[in-house]
């Protein structure tokens, strides 16, 4: 990221030790390191080059396939797969590779012979994420 104008106040992310990363506002380019103000917190902090991380635009806005993000990088397909999971969608494509998160609990219909069906024949990415998608049926 170049320190242009239009470059202060983009949204980014930078590490957070509990969430792995926190959506912050870019606030200043040092020579080493950035100033980000997380979204949740007005305290400034510095991060360097390498641990911050462009944000999408819209953050409340999935992708069924990571690739569809503008910036694919740890924290936005990380962020991508929590909204997903929050929404009780637990799969999630990278291309051809599926990412799939335990649920810990039961997904009415997740795994009925319907579904099947559904998804039998079809080509990975027209349906949404789904183990049948990959699989043989």
């Amino acid at each position: 990221m170049n320190g242009t104008r239009e470059t202060f106040g983009r949204l980014v992310w930078a590490p957070d030790s509990k969430d792995g990363f926190k959506l912050c506002k870019l606030r200043d380019i040092g020579r080493e390191t950035m100033s980000v103000e997380p979204i949740d917190d007005k305290l400034v902090i510095s991060a360097r080059y390498d641990e911050i991380f462009p944000a999408e635009e819209d953050q409340k806005k999935n992708v069924d396939d990571n690739c569809s993000l503008m910036y694919l990088n740890e924290a936005t397909l990380l962020n991508n797969c929590r909204l997903r999971y929050a929404q009780k969608q637990i799969y999630t494509y990278v291309a051809n590779i599926l990412i799939s998160i335990n649920p810990y609990e039961q997904i009415p219909d997740l795994y009925s012979s319907t579904k099947i069906q559904k998804y039998q024949g079809r080509s990975i990415g027209t349906l949404p994420p789904h183990v049948f998608a990959i699989g043989k049926c």
